[in-house]
């Protein structure tokens, strides 16, 4: 379509594939074998979400993407106070320029940790090469860093294999998926919402177990579609957010994302929170989570919430792939 200039529909319809690409790993033989006690993954944006990811599997209990040690995200500068050499640091910048990223990788070589790393290029990849850090090199396909997750995913998976955190049921479960999860058979039921979210804020509400499901949705609508969108979980919005929706000011859309793993309580509270907001003349749509385990779940959600909000775009007459305030703000930022 003419609005969509760079083709995100294609990057949409193959984004499951990535998972099974072929990647070049660089100076594996000089990762260490210090006991790892921790992952922290250190990035922003979607860089930021294989920490996300990997906490998802551990509170579902996914086994093969499970890890047996604590998985921290570092979104900011620098590195958090809770860290000590035993700590695995993973350093995630589809650009390599990432600022945030860059600082914390620094941090941690002053510091002497072990450290790891997943890039298309850059300035981390060159000190990557410097430091002889091993790293992942996953494709530059023109296709927007939001849009790589599932190279980051085979990137990681395979960089927590060397490091003996993972083992080879995890590859196994990655070839799979593009069976499992196929991005062309949500289209039309994702496009029926657009009409729903005319001229309307998103918001998003999910258990607590799929809070990054909801969010990821939260990001497509920001990213692609260029509107506000928020998200929050149960129970904790019945103990406070949901008062807000009393005085509702301005056009909103509830998503609910249902999810048959949810907890029976849980699915209780769905239900009476979305009649209570009917009530309030609020609109409230469910959403039933597609996938057997937390991989599928990710990448159904992730494809839903990107055809979700490439079609909202093109209803607005927006092409979905640049970010020009996110680009505006990187040069602000330098000068």
């Amino acid at each position: 379509m003419e609005a969509d200039k760079s083709n995100l529909r294609n990057v949409i319809l193959n984004s499951v594939k990535q998972v099974d690409a072929p990647l070049t790993f660089f100076n594996e033989l000089r990762l260490t074998r210090r006991p790892i006690n921790k992952v922290l993954i250190c990035g922003m944006g979607g860089s930021a979400l294989m920490g996300d990811f990997l906490s998802y599997f551990q509170t579902t209990d996914f086994a093969p993407l499970s890890l047996s040690v604590p998985v921290l995200t570092h979104r900011s500068y620098n590195l958090p106070a809770n860290i000590d050499q035993n700590t695995l640091i993973i350093c995630i910048s589809y650009s390599g320029q990432t600022e945030e990223t860059l600082s914390a990788f620094n941090k941690a070589t002053e510091s002497h940790l072990e450290i790891a790393g997943i890039t298309c290029g850059g300035q981390l990849s060159e000190l990557f090469q410097k430091y002889k850090i091993p790293w992942v090199k996953i494709p530059q396909d023109n296709i927007p860093p939001r849009a790589s997750l599932g190279y980051q995913l085979a990137a990681i998976v395979k960089i927590l294999m060397a490091y003996g955190l993972l083992n080879s049921s995890a590859q196994n479960a990655l070839i799979s998926l593009p069976e499992k999860i196929i991005p062309a058979d949500l289209e039309n039921q994702a496009r029926i919402f657009c009409v729903k979210l005319n001229h309307k804020t998103p918001i998003i509400y999910s258990s607590q177990d799929n809070w990054i499901l909801a969010r990821l949705w939260k990001i497509c609508l920001n990213e692609n579609a260029k509107i506000p969108a928020f998200f929050n979980f149960f129970p904790e919005l019945n103990h406070n957010e949901m008062v807000g929706w009393t005085k509702s000011l301005g056009p909103f859309h509830l998503l609910f994302m249902r999810d048959k793993d949810d907890l029976p309580r849980i699915k209780k509270r769905m239900d009476l929170t979305a009649e209570l907001l009917k009530n309030q003349h609020l609109p409230v749509d469910f959403i039933e989570v597609k996938g057997q385990g937390a991989l599928e779940k990710i990448f159904w959600a992730t494809a839903f919430g990107e055809w979700l909000s490439y079609h909202l775009a093109l209803f607005y007459g927006i092409d979905p792939t640049p970010v020009e305030m996110v680009e505006k703000f990187k040069k602000l930022l330098k000068d």
